[in-house]
């Protein structure tokens, strides 16, 4: 199959749905975002808080939205030989329910669209949904943009 047939396939793609395995989010997740997020990790504190009104618990949102890399990573949607994928950005996101440590969520995303920017590269947009297992509710939804490269034919 060559390089054109494989990208061409994933305009096969639109419309299509793939939801994820369920992810329990623990203490761990808010430390490591801690960490990656530049602060200092011993200034997590999972006491009872006074700086936010629904707890020390609470998720973060954008500890959230990098979730999307993770059940990215967990997905074989847009796998070819020798390619990549990388963010190219977010047209919207809104977070409509809190989620909190112990909580388990799963994404669900669906292709919206497909398009060549060139002969090696689609720009793909998924429209994002996490969902919470206790109670089927939304948590956040999101329009992310995603490149996807080949990189065997661009080298």
């Amino acid at each position: 199959m060559t390089t054109d047939q494989t990208l061409d396939h994933m305009q096969d793609l639109t419309g299509r749905s793939e939801t994820s395995e369920w992810l329990q989010i623990d203490e761990s997740h808010l430390k490591d975002f801690a960490r990656a997020s530049y602060l200092e990790p011993d200034r997590v504190d999972l006491t009872p808080s006074r700086n936010h009104a629904m707890g020390p618990t609470l998720v973060d949102g954008f500890l959230m939205l990098s979730l999307l890399v993770y059940f990215d990573f967990a997905s074989q949607l847009f796998r070819i030989p020798g390619g990549y994928g990388f963010n190219y950005g977010l047209d919207r996101v809104r977070f409509t329910k809190p989620v909190f440590v112990g909580d388990r969520v799963r994404l669900t995303r669906t292709v919206v669209d497909v398009v060549h920017k060139s002969p090696t590269r689609l720009l793909v947009t998924l429209d994002c949904e996490l969902e919470m297992e206790s109670t089927g509710e939304t948590a956040m939804v999101a329009r992310w943009l995603y490149m996807i490269v080949d990189g065997k034919a661009e080298a």
